[in-house]
């Protein structure tokens, strides 16, 4: 399999935005969305694509990666009917987002009902490691799963996989 991706950042606030240009530098075809639409432009002008939903967003991701303010409003996305209809068996989806465990648990269970893996991946490094791909990534979930996005990973930062889901979030908080 190819080591560049097609990805789908979706959060393109002080932490996704310059994660998204360091997908872009590393050679992977990314879609970004953002609830607030003009928090993308700047990514499009780039080089980026967009859609007008985020369900629009993922249609044909390989990857969805999302870095939103919590595990609640990654629910939000999960919630949304026309979302839901657009994941696709064999996607993998990394919530980057800073989360509690059990919604990262919760996810992960939702999405391998849909044959969806799921990563739960919050970062540590502030805006400074998201500019310079130096963040410290914790990553919970089958690692297998973690070993096949190793090179989306390596687009932003170092990332170290430290269990099952749920272990990436539990580590964050314990890092804090």
């Amino acid at each position: 399999m190819s080591q560049h991706r097609k990805i789908t950042l979706i959060g393109t606030g002080l932490m996704g935005a310059p994660m998204s240009r360091n997908l872009m530098a590393a050679g992977h075809d990314l879609t970004v969305w953002n609830r607030s639409a003009q928090r993308a432009s700047p990514l499009v002008e780039e080089g980026a694509k967009t859609a007008p939903s985020a369900a629009e967003a993922i249609t044909g991701a390989q990857v969805i990666i999302t870095m939103l303010s919590d595990g609640y409003a990654t629910e939000a996305l999960l919630g949304d009917d026309a979302f839901r209809a657009a994941l696709a068996p064999g996607m993998i989806w990394i919530d980057m987002s800073s989360a509690k465990p059990e919604h990262a648990r919760a996810q992960s269970t939702q999405l391998a009902a849909m044959s969806v893996a799921h990563l739960d991946a919050p970062v540590s490094g502030g805006t400074k490691g998201a500019e310079a791909a130096t963040l410290a990534i914790m990553a919970g979930g089958d690692a297998d799963v973690f070993d096949s996005v190793i090179p989306v990973f390596a687009a932003m930062g170092r990332a170290v996989h430290v269990g099952p889901s749920g272990t990436g979030q539990l580590c964050k908080l314990a890092n804090q």
